[in-house]
């Protein structure tokens, strides 16, 4: 029965926003490292192919990477974008940490002792971070990914105040 408790949560947050709490989605800078490695071994297949080298081991091994791991990662990035959430409520934060992750959590706000935003270098450029929540009772929550991690991350010490 706990199987239909967990869709039941899981479909609460799919709900749009509504007076009693705000729902923060992730970046699409999840896609950046598959678009990085695609146009990467494109080139790489360009040019092997240009110089005449198209009939080599390295092509074939470039060209299995394109074809393979291209749409592996994109698949992943994909189920991420899809899967990871955050609900803010007056009194507590629910979130999915998305794909392959499944179960939905839920942070009281008395339990929240900090919040601090962590970046790096795709998250400085195109305005995606990781949420880093710190609790009371030890030990730390980071959510990746995040669209709108500074307006998380004051709403969240908003909800540490109430």
């Amino acid at each position: 029965m706990s199987a239909v408790h967990e869709i039941e949560d899981s479909a609460e947050l799919e709900l749009p926003d509504r007076a009693g709490g705000r729902t923060f989605r992730p970046h699409w800078q999840l896609f950046v490292p598959t678009l990085v490695i695609l146009i990467g071994y494109g080139l790489s297949l360009l040019y092997l192919w240009a110089t005449g080298r198209a009939d080599g081991a390295l092509f074939r091994l470039c060209a299995i990477v394109a074809a393979v791991g291209v749409p592996l990662l994109a698949a992943h990035a994909f189920l991420r974008y899809e899967t990871v959430r955050v609900r803010l409520y007056k009194d507590r934060l629910r979130y999915h940490p998305g794909w392959p992750k499944d179960r939905v959590r839920e942070v009281p706000g008395d339990l929240i002792s900090s919040v601090r935003v962590k970046r790096g270098l795709g998250g400085r450029l195109f305005g995606g971070g990781t949420v880093v929540i710190g609790l009371s009772a030890g030990g730390r929550i980071a959510i990746a990914d995040l669209s709108r991690p500074d307006e998380l991350a004051r709403e969240i010490g908003q909800l540490r105040k109430n």
